[in-house]
């Protein structure tokens, strides 16, 4: 999704009229529903749900949304394309809305998770964690533009000045 097409989507989140609800059905008809934000991409709804597997399928229910406007990731060139040639998604925003008694800590609220690198990814919480990230982040890259960009500019004209090989012998000007 381009930046257009992702300001576009942020902007038709629906925040107003009937609520949606996502349904799991069982062949029993047990049924059991939530409530489907708009910023979710798909309807995890489902009917004809063996009655066994209704507990398995209400853990691994996943509500979310991936932002993967941003080309790349922080680590370099051709990191986070997957094997087919995909793009690592920058951030997406996950809820798993059933709490799983396997997994006692996991958060049964939103959460964003934004990718750094293929191997590398950092977890937010709410807002204020997202807001602690963008700062830390804006730190560092400031810190490489305004310090180390130049150092490496300087270093690397330097080298250019200085450096010759056999094939470029050193010359009476240098």
């Amino acid at each position: 999704m381009s930046a257009d097409e992702e300001a576009t989507a942020v902007a038709a989140l629906r925040t107003t009229g009937e609520p949606r609800t996502w349904r799991l059905t069982a062949t029993n008809g047990v049924t059991v529903s939530g409530y489907l934000p708009p910023w979710a991409y798909e309807d995890p709804s489902a009917s004809d749900v063996h009655p066994v597997a209704l507990p398995v399928d209400l853990v691994r229910l996943e509500l979310f949304r991936y932002f993967d406007g941003v080309p790349g990731s922080l680590v370099g060139p051709g990191d986070g394309v997957d094997e087919d040639g995909y793009m690592t998604p920058f951030g997406a925003v996950t809820c798993h809305p059933c709490a799983d008694r396997e997994a006692p800590d996991r958060p049964v609220h939103p959460v964003l998770t934004v990718q750094v690198s293929d191997t590398e990814e950092t977890i937010c919480h709410d807002p204020d964690e997202l807001a602690a990230l963008i700062a830390r982040l804006r730190t560092r890259v400031d810190y490489l533009d305004q310090h180390v960009r130049p150092a490496f500019t300087a270093i690397h004209q330097d080298w250019q000045t200085h450096h010759h090989t056999a094939a470029d012998p050193v010359r009476p000007d240098r």
